[in-house]
C-alpha cells in the first residue's frame, strides 16, 4: 500500500526577507534588546485581546456607575466615577489601545479607510470627554418674578468666607475665601471621609467600620494666613439642633417631659416630641420659662421652670397662699427696729391707695397701684404662660425719709424690686428698703385658660429641684394638688389618675445648674431625588494666636449676598459665612413671569416655565425675550439654561407657604461638547464607510462572493433532486 508523503513548502529566501523588511513590527523580538521589548509592548497595546479587556472594563465601570447613581444620586457618581482619576486613566488606556491598533497597520490600504475613520472618531470622542472633564461647569440661577440675576451659583464648589471687623470703625474688611470640595457623604465626628472609590468600597464591605478620621480635620488655610481654618465635621444635608452643655457663664436649665393619656387613647404618650421642646432654658432677665403649647396645640396643662437664689423663696414656692384672691399676696421681708429679719403678708385685694406700717419697724408702705400687666408684648408670654400678670407698685418710706418706689411682679421673685429712675437716668439706683415677693395662685377657670392644671418645677440655690402642681377642685377653684422635691428621671403623678379617664405625669430627665445653649447641626436623611435641595453644614475650628474656637456654619441658601455671622475670637471679631462659589455670567437675566401648573386637587406639577429677558450689553442685546421650559432650554455665550425645577417660598415667621414660587434654572457650560459631537459624527461616518467600501458586505467583491455561494447551493440542491428515492 502506497502512502503519500507530505512535502514541505519551498520558501524563497528573498521573499521571506522582503516580508520581514515590509513588516518589521511582526519580526520576533528575541535578540534585539530594548527595541524588541518596545516593539513587543507596542504589539500588545495594539492587540485585540487588550481591546476586549479595555472595553469590558469600561462596560463594567459604566454599569457600576449606573447602579451607583440609582442608589446614591448624581453627585456621588460624579465624585467617585466620572470625575475620578481612575476613570480618566481607564479612558486614556482605551485611547492608547485604539491609537496603537490603528497605527500598527500603517501604511493603510484603501479598504481600511472605514477602519481608520472609526478609530479616529473614537479618539476624538475620548478627547472631547477629557476636555469636558477639565473645563465643563454647571450651577443654578434662582429668581423670583421681577428679579434680575447675573451670577451663576456653583453649588458643587463650597466656599468659606471670613472677614475681620475693624475695632475702631466697626466696618468689615475684605473677606478671605477658602474653597473646598467636601464630597457627597458625611465625615468627621467618628466617621471617616470617603475620598475615593476604594474608600467607598471598603466602607461598604466593612459595614461602615472604617478607621476614625484624624482629629486634625481638613486644613483650608495656608501657613501664612492670620487665621487657621480647619473643617472638623461635614454634613451634606443638615438640620438645626440645640446642644445643652455645662458652662460657668450659663443659666439653669432642665430637660423635662410630660406624659399624658386622654380618654380613648390605648396608651400614654409623651407630649414633647422634639429635644428642643423638652429643654427649658431660663430667661436671664426673669429666671422663668413656661410652655403652654405641645406640638403647636394648646396643652392640657401649663409647664413652667424657674430658679431662685434664696432658700426662703423655695419655702414660698412650696407653700403658696391659696386664699389670697386673684391679686395675690405680697410678702414683705425687712429688718425691724432691732435689725432682726421679719416677714409680713399683705393680701392685695382692695388695698390700692392704702398705707400700712410694717410691724415693729419705721417702714410705711403705700400700695400705689395693683393691676394686670399684659404679657403679649416683650416676650413675657413665653416666660409666664399667661396673657397678663399682676403687678404691684409700692412706695416705701423709712421714717421721714424720701419714698422709694418698689415693684413686684407675680411669680417673678428674681426681678429686682427697685427700678432705675426713668425721670432722671443719671440718678444713682436707690437701695431697696424691703424685699417684696408677689405670690399669685393661677386661675384655672376652663372658660379663661382652658387648662386642667399647672405644673411648675423650681431650682433652688443648692442645686436641688422642687415641684408643685395646681389643679381644679370639685367646686372649680384652684387647689394645690401636690408639692415637694423632684427625683431625676422618675415619673411624678401630676393630674388625674386613679379612676379618672385621663392622667398627666411629668419627669425631669436632666438638670444643668449653669448651662448654655449652643446651635449645632445634625444629619438630615432625604430621599435621593431631593438630595440636590439639601443644605450642608460644617463644624469649623478657627485659631489665631492663643485663641481657638469651634463653630457650626450652615451653607447660606440665599441667592443674594451671603449672610455673615459674628464670631468672637480672643480680642478680635470676625464675620463668617458658608457660601457657594458665585461666578459672574457676563450678562443679565430678568424673570418676567413664572408659571406653574398643577394637576387638579394635587401638588404634582404638570408644567413650569420661565419667561425671561436677556440683556448682554457687550453684544448689543437689550431685553430680548426667551421662554425656558422643561423641553425648551436657552443657550447664550456657551451657557445652556434648563428649567430644572421650582421651589415654594415660605413665610419666614410662620413657615407656611406664601403661594409664591421661584424659578430654579440649571445652567451648564461644556466646551468639550462640540468635540464630542464631532467624534460621534466621525464615528458614524467610519462605520458607514466600513459597510460601503471594498471590505464591506455591499462591495462588488462581497456581491460576487454571495452569487458564488448561491450557485453552489443551487447545484447541490439539483444533485439531490436527481438521486433515486430509496425505501
Amino acid at each position: 500500500m502506497a502512502t503519500a508523503a507530505k512535502k514541505s513548502p519551498v520558501i524563497d529566501s528573498s521573499t521571506a526577507a522582503d516580508a520581514k523588511s515590509k513588516h518589521p513590527s511582526r519580526q520576533p523580538a528575541s535578540g534585539r534588546g530594548v527595541v524588541g521589548l518596545l516593539m513587543a509592548v507596542y504589539r500588545f497595546l495594539a492587540s485585540l485581546k487588550l481591546a476586549v479587556i479595555g472595553l469590558g472594563s469600561l462596560a463594567a465601570a459604566l454599569a457600576f456607575a449606573t447602579w451607583l447613581e440609582s442608589r446614591y444620586g448624581t453627585a456621588t457618581v460624579q465624585d467617585y466615577v466620572y470625575r475620578s482619576t481612575w476613570f480618566a486613566l481607564l479612558l486614556g488606556f482605551l485611547a492608547v489601545n485604539i491609537f496603537c491598533a490603528a497605527a500598527i497597520r500603517f501604511p493603510w490600504k484603501r479598504r481600511q479607510t472605514g477602519f481608520v475613520v472609526t478609530h479616529l472618531g473614537l479618539l476624538v470622542l475620548i478627547a472631547g470627554s477629557y476636555v469636558s472633564f477639565r473645563t465643563a461647569d454647571e450651577g443654578e440661577v434662582v429668581m423670583l418674578e421681577g428679579e434680575t440675576k447675573s451670577q451663576l451659583l456653583r453649588l458643587q464648589d463650597s466656599v468659606i468666607r471670613l472677614r475681620e471687623v475693624d475695632p475702631k470703625t466697626g466696618e468689615p474688611g475684605t473677606p478671605r475665601e477658602f474653597h473646598f470640595a467636601p464630597g457627597p457623604f458625611a465625615w468627621g465626628n467618628g466617621q471617616a471621609r470617603l475620598n475615593n472609590l476604594m474608600d467607598f468600597t471598603l466602607n461598604g464591605l466593612t459595614d461602615g467600620r472604617l478607621p476614625a478620621p484624624s482629629s486634625a480635620g481638613e486644613v483650608l488655610s495656608e501657613p501664612g494666613d492670620p487665621v487657621k481654618v480647619v473643617i472638623k465635621t461635614f454634613l451634606p444635608a443638615a438640620g438645626p439642633a440645640t446642644l445643652h452643655e455645662s458652662d460657668p457663664s450659663g443659666v439653669p436649665m432642665a430637660r423635662m417631659q410630660l406624659e399624658f393619656k386622654a380618654p380613648g387613647m390605648p396608651q400614654a404618650r409623651e407630649a414633647f416630641m422634639s429635644e428642643d421642646d423638652q429643654w427649658f432654658a431660663l430667661d436671664r432677665r426673669f429666671y422663668r420659662v413656661a410652655r403652654t403649647e405641645i406640638g403647636g396645640r394648646e396643652a392640657p396643662a401649663l409647664v413652667a421652670f424657674a430658679y431662685v437664689d434664696r432658700p426662703e423663696l423655695v419655702e414660698d414656692f412650696l407653700k403658696p397662699p391659696m386664699d389670697a384672691g386673684p391679686r395675690g399676696l405680697a410678702r414683705f421681708r425687712y429688718a425691724d427696729k432691732a435689725g432682726k429679719p421679719r416677714t409680713f403678708d399683705l393680701a392685695l385685694r382692695d388695698q390700692e391707695g392704702k398705707t400700712i406700717t410694717l410691724p415693729d419697724s419705721d417702714l410705711s408702705v403705700l400700695v400705689e397701684k395693683v393691676a394686670d400687666f399684659p404679657t403679649n408684648d416683650g416676650g413675657l408670654f413665653r416666660v409666664l404662660g399667661e396673657a397678663a400678670v399682676p403687678v404691684g407698685i409700692f412706695e416705701i418710706r423709712k421714717g421721714s425719709g424720701p419714698p422709694v418706689k418698689h415693684w413686684a411682679l407675680g411669680s417673678l421673685p428674681m426681678i429686682p424690686n427697685v427700678a432705675p429712675n426713668t425721670e432722671d437716668p443719671a440718678a444713682p439706683m436707690p437701695q431697696p428698703l424691703a424685699s417684696i415677693h408677689l405670690m399669685v395662685v393661677p386661675d384655672l377657670d376652663p372658660k379663661l385658660s382652658g387648662r386642667m392644671g399647672q405644673i411648675e418645677v423650681l431650682a433652688g440655690p443648692d442645686g436641688k429641684l422642687f415641684y408643685r402642681v395646681f389643679g381644679r377642685g370639685k367646686d372649680g377653684k384652684t387647689v394645690l394638688r401636690s408639692a415637694g422635691p423632684v427625683d431625676l428621671k422618675k415619673a411624678t403623678p401630676a393630674l388625674g389618675g386613679g379612676d379618672m379617664p385621663m392622667f398627666i405625669n411629668f419627669r425631669v430627665d436632666d438638670y444643668l445648674p449653669s448651662g448654655v445653649e449652643r446651635r449645632i447641626y445634625e444629619p438630615v436623611y432625604l430621599p435621593k431625588a431631593q438630595m440636590d435641595q439639601a443644605i450642608p453644614a460644617a463644624l469649623l475650628e478657627l485659631s489665631t494666636g492663643d485663641a481657638t474656637r469651634e463653630v457650626w456654619v450652615r451653607r447660606d441658601d440665599s441667592t443674594e449676598a451671603p449672610a455673615f455671622q459674628p464670631i468672637q475670637l480672643g480680642d478680635r471679631v470676625f464675620q463668617l459665612a458658608y457660601d457657594v462659589d458665585r461666578q459672574p455670567l457676563g450678562f443679565q437675566l430678568k424673570l418676567d413671569k413664572f408659571e406653574v401648573g398643577f394637576s387638579p386637587g394635587t401638588e404634582n406639577a404638570t408644567k413650569f416655565e420661565s419667561q425671561v429677558e436677556l440683556t448682554d450689553e457687550s453684544r448689543g442685546i437689550k431685553d430680548r425675550p426667551h421662554l425656558i421650559s422643561m423641553n425648551e432650554p436657552m443657550t447664550h455665550r456657551g451657557y445652556t439654561f434648563y428649567q430644572m425645577r421650582y421651589s415654594a417660598v415660605a413665610d419666614r415667621e410662620t413657615g407656611q407657604r406664601s403661594g409664591i414660587y421661584q424659578s430654579v434654572l440649571h445652567v451648564g457650560v461644556d466646551p468639550g461638547r462640540p468635540v464630542k459631537y464631532a467624534g460621534c459624527l466621525i464615528l458614524v461616518v467610519g462605520i458607514f464607510l466600513q459597510f460601503t467600501m471594498k471590505a464591506g458586505v455591499f462591495s462588488d467583491s462581497a456581491k460576487r462572493t454571495l452569487r458564488q455561494a448561491a450557485r453552489r447551493l443551487s447545484s447541490s440542491a439539483a444533485d439531490r433532486a436527481d438521486e433515486p428515492e430509496t425505501l
